[in-house]
């Protein structure tokens, strides 16, 4: 059986004279691939700011790896292993691809250390091999 990541189950949002989501679910699973499409105002990105913790949901529970997301904000989301690449690219040119993911959240120590740092290599090995999927081509 797939291990299931994430489970966001009856979420909702609304902002002053609309409903931006209503009852939205999403499961997905560990080594598959989605795509959120839809017409533009049709919720992708307020669902994908909640999951980031950017917005907080009206209702509804987030679980990743089988775990109920308590913890609220973009800092607890990301130190629960979420990370989201938003449409709205704002790339820093001269940086590397693996530099401009993980900008922001650069690790002080460890496998993904800063560069200059003696481990800096492993943040383009992390970025050029996703969590749990095969690796990219090309150079991060």
């Amino acid at each position: 059986m797939t291990e299931r990541l994430l489970r966001m189950s009856g979420i909702s949002k609304s902002f002053p004279g609309v409903r931006a989501l209503d009852r939205v679910d999403l499961d997905l699973n560990a080594s598959e691939v989605h795509a959120l499409a839809g017409e533009n105002g049709a919720g992708k990105s307020t669902l994908m700011k909640i999951l980031a913790g950017v917005y907080r949901a009206d209702e509804g529970e987030i679980w990743l790896r089988g775990e109920k997301v308590t913890g609220t904000g973009p800092g607890a989301m990301i130190d629960a292993g979420v990370s989201v690449i938003y449409q709205e690219l704002n790339l820093v040119p001269y940086l590397s691809v693996a530099e401009n993911i993980f900008l922001g959240r650069e690790p002080r120590k460890g496998p993904l250390a800063p560069v200059g740092h003696p481990g800096h290599g492993r943040a383009y090995r992390r970025a050029h091999r996703p969590r749990g999927g095969p690796p990219l081509r090309g150079d991060p």
